[in-house]
């Protein structure tokens, strides 16, 4: 991940944009202010070059404190998203375990006649539901907040 595309475009627009911008001046300084000279572009007065240096200067900056900032986005998105998955997959063991051991208790109660067919069924296919809530849950691959009160946000799973 040192240099990958996506952590660095804003830095290679930015640098791109100052070489564009450095090219333009000297376009500019032999078209239309230095009518006749030859094209230079290296200028030979130093204050045009200072200033040609400056400004690109400036421009590289900013693009190196904005990739800044939009890498520490995209790490906390990534933090975020891990943080999920490690308590999703807590989540999805610990209570996909207790509703295996009441599956089982149910189907042992059903086969003694402690519950009737009807509920029986009802429960299983309330218990599969929540199964697959749980796996939908854990393969989450991007988090879409919403905010229901206040304080209070779950997340959008697009299905429900």
């Amino acid at each position: 991940m040192l240099f990958s595309q996506a952590r660095q475009s804003i830095f290679i627009i930015s640098v791109l944009f100052a070489a564009m911008s450095w090219f333009a001046e000297s376009l500019v300084h032999y078209a239309v202010l230095d009518h006749g000279q030859v094209f230079e572009l290296i200028p030979g007065d130093l204050n045009e070059l200072w200033m040609r240096s400056v400004i690109c200067g400036l421009i590289i900056m900013f693009g190196i404190y904005a990739q800044r900032n939009a890498n520490k986005k995209m790490d906390l998105k990534e933090e975020k998203m891990r943080t999920l998955r490690a308590t999703m997959n807590t989540v999805e063991d610990s209570v996909g375990n207790a509703l295996y051991g009441i599956k089982l208790l149910l189907l042992n109660a059903e086969q003694g006649d402690l519950v009737n067919k009807e509920t029986y069924q009802q429960l299983t296919i309330l218990i599969d539901g929540v199964f697959e809530d749980l796996k939908t849950l854990s393969s989450i691959e991007e988090i879409h907040e919403k905010k229901r009160l206040k304080d209070i946000y779950y997340l959008d799973l697009g299905n429900k």
